[in-house]
């Protein structure tokens, strides 16, 4: 009975080493882009949930909410690690737009509708364009 050649334990792990440290950049990619795809879909949530006449939250309190979402360090990483796509550069828009603490609170929530009520946005999200007139 013969034994069959093994290679040494270094060399077949090499292989699947380099393929599962592919694979976890891979995922953290695809992950990122969920978070952020995810996020711009919640603050899209977040302005509605601020529209006239059903106004679930005060304007203070919508601003407050965008601030404690877009400071996560979930969000941060997503940015950090995610490409140049539309919807990257939305969601920096957005925390830039939050980190303007000179304007009130409407002005702050109208310069979000003109962020996240974008056409080439909504077109990236799979989402149809919304009326501007409605959430006015």
């Amino acid at each position: 009975m013969s034994i069959g050649h093994r290679p040494s334990r270094g060399a077949a792990t090499r292989p699947v080493i380099a393929g599962k440290s592919r694979v976890r950049r891979a995922f953290c990619l695809m992950s990122s882009d969920r978070v952020i795809v995810d996020t711009i879909k919640m603050a899209q949530d977040l302005l509605r949930q601020n529209l006239l006449p059903t106004r679930h939250l005060t304007d203070a309190a919508t601003v407050m909410r965008f601030r404690e979402l877009i400071r996560s360090q979930a969000i941060r990483l997503a940015l950090e690690r995610s490409s140049d796509t539309v919807l990257a550069f939305a969601l920096r828009a957005v925390k830039q737009v939050i980190s303007d603490q000179s304007r009130t609170n409407r002005e702050t929530i109208n310069r979000l509708w003109d962020v996240l009520d974008d056409p080439h946005l909504n077109q990236a999200l799979g989402l149809p364009q919304q009326s501007r007139m409605t959430r006015r």
